[in-house]
């Protein structure tokens, strides 16, 4: 084959101006050639409107860890060049192609410049214009597996409403069903991008192998999956039923935390859009945008914000070429100044601070991958604390494990081995970890109001030089932890629990402030609990197993009662893998796992719930910081009581406020 391809031969000559790779005709056993042209993404751009640029359309697909092994052929301008794409891609590539005439398509790996990050620093800014003027979305899943065209067949079924409900209720179908839910966990849904990519498609199809189905049908299928499943765990029951899939009992698992189910209700709740399809409006912030995307993985660390920028309400944004350039300049001006280290170090970070701070002024995000993931995560808080004054966002597990090493990362930033469900080894998902307290961002209501009216204060900020780590919030301390119980595996409210309660007398209902405590008082979508609750609570005393424990989890799925279930879901929401905590002042409550004896119960403004800090003394400057362990349920506490209850305690009537170096 010829040279290795080189983008010189294909510039971008304008800063809205993309690359469009032309797939050429072939048979299944020809080799891959394509032709790389450039084109501006609007019309407008054009010197004249009757040169037309034609159609393409945009791939969307998985790239995989494999290396780029797999050479196709690409010309610019009549000279071809050698180009070595992942297997995946590869494996798009020849079913995509068309056998009688070319098909025009955009692919990140190939008309981005991927060593080039001034260029993909660029063309990430522009990347939903790309996939909304693209006039469709191609969505490869990968190579056919035995199952994937059964489930795609099964599709049209599905879809057939007036079929559905005696679909459902055929025992003959589960094989199809379990290969619809294998369909579901595929790579491809796991993407961040992918959201993006298909929440802005005028139209999108699914190809898996050689067999595609349209989007629509495809995400009707997903929601009705999900909704008879959740409601009714018909389809499951019938699985297990079966003797292909050895009565597993639990074999499909969560069906709502599947990434196609996620995926599937992520871009249906994104925009309100007019009747011909367009955005009228974007709907979630940013920070509900990360928060609720926490599923969503992606290759690079700084993708994880990249991915959802253009998605999210007000937001704007730009690459960090022309910045760069000043910094450049600015670097070359100090340098001509004494060699004090420390004093071009300041000035370069009051630069980028007045750069910041501007771009936060225009709700811009600034688009760099040169820059350490850290630090794009400091400028994610900033936007986001900023924006709405509120300090919830570090209650919230986002960050991926792998992005920050552990060693550097500090104690508030939360990383997604937290998030409430995790993927299990069959691919599946289940409960992993309670819900957060402060529940999802962006509904417009709260859960609980522990700071009251407080928002954060001025003295809300990052430490700079050797503080690079450090968060600086306001609150105050309104108890300890005087004991704690084990934490609760896999959901079981251990027998300690109900003496720690104070349930003594298990022939009478729960004591309030127990039960309320398992549930964070509150019921499903964060309402009043139901009056039912404590009886349910005694109902599943009386259903546990031997020694007193309640596996909330044995009787979810094998209980008599379906009122007791419901109550003990709503328990698995709140209790799973947290302590029952007794402080010093006797509230009852519930903390994270890795809480101590000892630990602060706090109050910082900004936060709607109490949170659990670690006091710490630095071993070489001896100066006070404190670790952040988590948010807690504090029954008595946990919408605004806490504010008279520190005056009541203060010899002045004043509140001692404090500032708290996080670590």
């Amino acid at each position: 084959m010829s040279d290795e391809y080189s983008y010189q031969s294909c510039p971008l000559i304008k800063a809205n101006y993309i690359r469009i790779l032309t797939v050429q005709q072939g048979g299944p056993g020809d080799l891959i050639e394509c032709n790389l042209t450039t084109r501006p993404l609007t019309i407008l751009e054009l010197p004249s409107p009757i040169n037309q640029v034609p159609p393409y359309e945009a791939l969307s697909y998985h790239w995989g860890n494999e290396k780029a092994e797999s050479k196709i052929k690409i010309y610019t301008a009549g000279f071809p060049g050698s180009f070595k794409v992942r297997p995946n891609l590869h494996a798009a590539l020849k079913q995509l192609r068309f056998r009688d005439r070319p098909r025009r398509l955009w692919i990140d790996a190939i008309c981005i410049n991927q060593d080039d990050n001034d260029e993909k620093n660029a063309q990430v800014s522009l990347m939903a214009d790309v996939y909304s003027k693209a006039t469709s979305v191609c969505v490869w899943l990968g190579e056919a597996s035995p199952d994937s065209t059964l489930a795609l067949n099964f599709i049209s079924r599905i879809v057939n409403l007036d079929d559905f409900d005696r679909l459902v209720a055929d025992r003959r179908t589960p094989q199809e069903w379990a290969a619809l839910s294998s369909l579901m966990r595929r790579t491809w849904f796991s993407r961040r991008w992918v959201v993006q990519e298909i929440a802005l498609a005028d139209h999108a199809t699914l190809y898996c192998g050689d067999a595609y189905v349209d989007w629509s049908e495809f995400a009707d299928a997903v929601s009705l999956f999900e909704a008879v499943e959740s409601e009714s765990h018909t389809i499951s029951k019938s699985i297990m039923m079966s003797d292909l899939f050895d009565h597993i009992p639990d074999f499909l698992g969560e069906i709502k935390f599947l990434g196609a189910t996620r995926l599937v209700d992520a871009t249906s709740n994104l925009f309100r859009k007019s009747k011909n399809g367009q955005v009228l409006e974007r709907l979630l912030s940013l920070e509900a945008l990360i928060s609720n995307l926490s599923a969503f993985q992606a290759s690079r660390p700084h993708d994880i914000i990249y991915a959802v920028l253009n998605l999210a309400k007000g937001m704007r944004t730009s690459a960090a070429t022309s910045n760069k350039e000043s910094l450049v300049e600015t670097q070359s001006h100090v340098a001509t100044e004494p060699t004090d280290q420390t004093l071009r170090e300041q000035k370069l970070t009051k630069l980028a601070t007045r750069r910041f701070k501007q771009a936060v002024e225009e709700n811009r995000f600034i688009i760099d991958y040169q820059k350490p993931f850290f630090d794009v995560c400091k400028e994610f808080l900033r936007f986001t604390i900023k924006s709405d004054g509120f300090l919830d966002i570090i209650c919230r597990p986002w960050v991926p494990e792998d992005g920050i090493p552990e060693a550097e990362r500090p104690s508030w930033l939360l990383t997604t081995s937290k998030t409430a469900w995790g993927m299990r080894p069959d691919g599946n998902y289940s409960r992993a970890n309670a819900d957060t307290l402060v529940g999802p961002p962006g509904l417009g209501k709260r859960n609980y109001n522990a700071s009251g009216s407080f928002k954060v204060t001025d003295s809300w900020k990052f430490g700079e030089g050797l503080k690079v780590r450090s968060m600086y919030v306001e609150g105050f301390v309104i108890d300890s932890i005087k004991r704690k119980k084990p934490y609760a595996a896999d959901g079981i409210i251990l027998n300690e629990w109900l003496s720690a309660g104070g349930w003594t007398d298990m022939s009478a209902l729960p004591p309030d402030e127990f039960w309320r405590t398992l549930v964070a008082d509150r019921g499903p979508n964060g309402v009043n609990p139901p009056t039912f609750y404590p009886r349910a609570c005694k109902s599943a005393l009386n259903q546990s197993v031997k020694g007193g424990h309640i596996s909330t989890s044995t009787l979810v799925h094998n209980g008599k009662s379906t009122i007791v279930a419901k109550f003990l879901r709503r328990v698995q929401e709140v209790i799973w893998m947290r302590r029952l905590i007794v402080t010093e002042y006797d509230f009852l409550g519930l903390a994270p796992e890795m809480s101590k004896k000892r630990d602060l119960i706090c109050i910082l403004y900004g936060c709607s719930v109490p949170v659990a800090l670690r006091r710490m003394v630095d071993p070489v400057t001896e100066e006070e910081y404190f670790t952040f362990i988590g948010e807690c349920y504090v029954h008595g506490i946990m919408d605004g009581e806490a504010f008279a209850l520190a005056r009541s305690r203060s010899d002045n009537g004043l509140i001692t406020k404090k500032v708290f170096e996080l670590r």
